[in-house]
C-alpha cells in the first residue's frame, strides 16, 4: 500500500513528467528495437540473395582427385614423348633431299618434253617429203599431244610439291569441363 500512498501524495505535474519520461524511454526502446529488426532483416535478405547467387558446387573424392592427377600425368608424359618424335621425323624429313629428288625429275620432265616436241617436229618434215594422204600424221600429232599432256601434269604436280616444309601435325580438341572440380579434405 506505500506505493499507493506514493501515487496519490503525487501531484499532477509530477505524474506528468514521469509519464514523459516513460513515452520517451520506450519510444528510445521501440527506435533501437526497429533498428534492430531493420539490421536483422537486410541480413537475412543478403544471405538469401548470396545463397540464391552462389553456383551448385559438386566435389569430388581426394582418391579420385589423385587419381585424375596420375592420369593427367601419364598424359603429359606420352604428350611430350610424341612430340620429341615428331621432331625427330622432322629431322630425318629435312635430311633426306628430297628437293633434289624434286628437281631430278622436273628436269627430266622437261627433257622428256623437248623430246616430244623434237619428235613431232621430225615427223612434219619426214611428212613433207613422203608423197600422199598426211592422216596418219594428224592420229600421231594427236597421240603425241596426249603424252605431252601428261607430263605437263606430272611436271605441275612436282612443283606443287613442298619438299622443304612438313605437313602440320594434326591435332584433337579435347572437351572442356564443365565445371571445375573441388576437392573434399577428409
Amino acid at each position: 500500500m506505500p506505493r499507493q500512498d506514493e501515487e496519490e501524495t503525487l501531484t499532477e505535474a509530477q505524474r506528468l513528467s514521469a509519464l514523459e519520461e516513460m513515452v520517451s524511454t520506450n519510444r528510445l526502446v521501440l527506435l533501437i528495437m526497429a533498428a534492430l529488426a531493420v539490421v536483422a532483416i537486410s541480413a537475412a535478405v543478403t544471405l538469401t540473395i548470396v545463397n540464391l547467387i552462389q553456383p551448385d558446387v559438386v566435389y569430388v573424392d581426394k582418391k579420385e582427385f589423385a587419381k585424375l592427377e596420375r592420369e593427367v600425368g601419364i598424359l603429359k608424359d606420352a604428350a611430350i614423348s610424341y612430340e620429341k618424335s615428331l621432331i625427330k621425323a622432322r629431322e630425318l624429313l629435312e635430311t633426306s633431299n628430297s628437293s633434289t629428288f624434286k628437281a631430278l625429275m622436273l628436269e627430266q620432265e622437261q627433257s622428256h618434253q623437248r623430246y616430244l616436241e623434237t619428235l613431232k617436229q621430225g615427223m612434219r618434215d619426214l611428212a613433207r617429203m613422203v608423197p600422199g594422204s598426211r592422216t596418219w600424221l594428224d592420229i600421231y600429232n594427236e597421240q603425241l599431244d596426249d603424252v605431252m599432256q601428261e607430263s605437263r601434269a606430272r611436271a605441275n604436280r612436282l612443283s606443287r610439291i613442298q619438299t622443304s616444309q612438313l605437313p602440320q601435325a594434326e591435332t584433337y580438341a579435347l572437351p572442356d569441363l564443365l565445371e571445375p572440380v573441388k576437392v573434399i579434405k577428409e
